[in-house]
């Protein structure tokens, strides 16, 4: 079994926009492939009804039952990761998020610093479909979170539409997450390939049916090796506890959530660090059994990822920056 976090993919979106049929359509690419595809199903009420339906091309399938992605579920995905990862040595995981299940949470939960030692977040996937949802509703709510957390939005069902109908779809959708790559098919036909490749690598070509939204800021346009929602920032020393209070004042608005492990250079326990707006940033000493690699996860969208994290890491003990 590699010792290397495997490849894992969200696949999320709306109601009936056909998840499950691009699931398939990946599950055949990776059997070709000669990979171990691991699955997690996250399917709203107690019976898993696609879960069979992967059973017949993926190597291992998993239920996770309710539907949504909560505290509790949360653990049963760190559980389900690791059993696929050790017990079944799956090659690669995708994650099919219900229609009630919200992206942001996932992602919460596959960024755990536990989790990141088995599994890498590749990438999160959108589908689509243009149908009236209740913004007030909780399917409106993942669907919109669905889209903002994406890096591929894949509008299905083309052909069912009329030109005008589509193009104020696909307009809307662009202007709620103008980073993603976004792609226009029918009956989930997106050549695999094509879609699970890195970002940086992926130019449009006249046999794929993508086109890129708007383009990024210049602080933004480069992506760098980790997810664009999820930094990871390794620290390899102690912090020094007056510059990490300061950073801490310092967190961008743009930021949704932070949290790691480490210790300060005048103490010597563990500390964790909680930050989920609107309430503060926390730093708690704890005692853990398996002691997690130290490190820094920011999540959000539009901050300045880079200027963000050379700034925490001025804030190591040892930082050439302490004698400025």
């Amino acid at each position: 079994m590699s010792t290397s976090p495997i490849p894992f993919y969200v696949l999320c979106g709306s109601l009936g926009a056909g998840k499950t049929t691009l699931l398939m359509r990946l599950l055949e690419y990776w059997k070709n492939q000669g990979k171990k595809a691991g699955v997690l199903m996250n399917e709203a009420g107690e019976v898993s009804i696609d879960g069979p339906r992967a059973g017949t091309i993926a190597e291992q399938v998993m239920n996770l039952a309710g539907g949504c992605v909560c505290c509790d579920t949360k653990e049963d995905l760190s559980w389900g990761i690791a059993q696929l990862v050790r017990d079944y040595e799956s090659d690669v995981i995708i994650l099919e998020c219900s229609g009630m299940a919200d992206p942001a949470e996932v992602i919460d939960g596959v960024t755990d610093l536990y989790t990141a030692r088995l599994t890498h977040l590749e990438k999160v996937m959108a589908l689509l479909h243009p149908i009236p949802t209740d913004r007030e509703s909780m399917g409106g709510f993942v669907t919109r979170q669905a889209i903002r957390c994406a890096d591929e939005l894949i509008l299905n069902k083309r052909d069912l539409y009329v030109p005008g109908h589509w193009e104020g779809f696909k307009t809307s959708i662009i202007d709620q997450n103008p980073y993603a790559r976004v792609w226009e098919t029918s009956h989930a036909r997106v050549n695999p390939p094509d879609l699970l490749k890195p970002i940086t690598r992926l130019s449009p070509s006249p046999t794929v049916n993508v086109e890129f939204g708007m383009p990024r800021s210049s602080a933004t346009s480069r992506r760098a090796s980790y997810h664009p929602i999820a930094t990871t920032v390794r620290l390899p020393g102690p912090l020094n506890f007056e510059r990490f209070l300061r950073w801490m004042k310092t967190l961008p608005p743009e930021l949704e959530r932070a949290k790691g492990f480490f210790r300060f250079a005048k103490g010597p326990e563990l500390q964790e660090f909680q930050y989920a707006p609107p309430g503060d940033a926390t730093i708690t000493p704890i005692t853990l059994l398996d002691e997690p690699s130290h490190a820094i996860v920011l999540i959000g969208r539009g901050y300045d990822q880079e200027r963000c994290q050379a700034e925490l890491l001025r804030c190591l003990e040892n930082s050439e920056s302490t004698t400025r």
